[in-house]
């Protein structure tokens, strides 16, 4: 994959411009009710609710920290925090968040880890994310979700999840049946290559074998220690419930009209909004994103309320995580934010 985006500006606009025309869209009849309880916000909530966005970052970083200890020993927490937010960066301006990955490994890379240790680091750290992220929507939706009765919200969660399930048995049987991965592998780039979608197949079916040898690894590495193994599978855990469970605080803070019972469902719905964005190919799922959002959260606290909520849930788990993201990127690269600038700049393996 030689360019994952164009330039990082003009799809920063994109997102920007996606927000906006969805904003438009789901506050045309309540945005009096939406601007009257967001302008009188006092700034300690505002400040608030911010912390809240960034908690889930924070433990994603606690997560790299603990996976690249078992390679270097004296690896830092604040270089792990950086690397969540760096990979928050690149996976919101680049559709379906396809650089993230890329731009974590580099940034590990920077930080004294092999090509191979990183790769291996950041797909073991990816795979565990996607069971935890599938088990917990199905139980969600079993428990709570399905008590939403509504048609829309539940096809396009059964199409989320389907997504989500079918990533989770391919990494399966890229742990369990490696051969059997390659030739799917082999089989689906050729494909592509025949349909003029991809160049120079023989070179990706390279870099492709080797992220498989690197991931594998990194499972037999992570998997001979059980201790790591739960403790990341717990902390991701953590982290989705800490990102799930967001609305539900944003709107506890507003003063909407809440009660404990409301928790878990608004925590499904949580679910629901994560798993449904999987499969939008735009950067940030951005438009689709605060769409969804209304029209799942609006079942229980209504349109006012939740369009209220989604602003302010977009602006602390998204916007300002994907600025400090950005921040440290360009940090990293050295970049001149002023010129353009192109994935395949970002990400070129020869750059020290």
């Amino acid at each position: 994959m030689k360019k994952l985006m164009s330039n990082v500006w003009v799809n920063m606009l994109f997102i920007v411009s996606l927000t906006v025309a969805a904003m438009i869209f789901a506050l045309y009849d309540s945005y009096e009710t939406v601007w009257e309880t967001i302008s009188t916000l006092d700034p300690l909530k505002l400040l608030l609710i911010v912390g809240l966005g960034l908690l889930p970052y924070l433990t994603w970083g606690y997560i790299i920290t603990v996976l690249a200890r078992t390679i270097d020993k004296k690896f830092q927490f604040k270089h792990g925090a950086i690397n969540a937010f760096i990979g928050g960066f690149m996976s919101g301006i680049t559709p379906s968040s396809t650089g993230g990955q890329f731009a974590q490994a580099y940034a590990l890379r920077k930080r004294g880890l092999k090509t191979s240790q990183a790769a291996g680091l950041i797909s073991i750290d990816f795979f565990i994310y996607q069971i935890i992220i599938v088990v917990t929507a199905i139980t969600m939706y079993i428990v709570f979700l399905s008590t939403a009765n509504h048609a829309a919200i539940s096809l396009v969660f059964g199409v989320g999840l389907i997504a989500n399930s079918f990533v989770v048995v391919l990494l399966w049987i890229m742990v369990s049946f490696p051969k059997l991965y390659h030739k799917i592998s082999f089989w689906g780039i050729t494909l592509l290559h025949k349909m003029k979608f991809i160049k120079n197949k023989e070179k990706i079916l390279e870099e492709w074998n080797k992220t498989l040898i690197h991931f594998n690894e990194a499972i037999e590495e992570v998997t001979k220690n059980k201790v790591v193994f739960w403790k990341v599978t717990g902390l991701h855990f953590i982290k989705l419930m800490l990102y799930y469970s967001t609305p539900f605080m944003i709107g506890s803070i507003l003063g909407i009209n809440l009660s404990f019972g409301d928790f878990f469902p608004m925590l499904a719905l949580g679910s629901f909004i994560t798993v449904s964005n999987s499969f939008v190919p735009l950067p940030g799922s951005s438009g689709v994103t605060e769409g969804l959002f209304v029209l799942a959260f609006s079942t229980i606290i209504g349109k006012g309320a939740a369009s209220s909520t989604m602003i302010l849930w977009r602006f602390a788990n998204f916007y300002i995580p994907v600025i400090m993201g950005g921040y440290f990127f360009i940090r990293l690269k050295n970049i001149n934010p002023f010129k353009s600038i192109k994935t395949s700049d970002l990400l070129n393996e020869n750059d020290e």
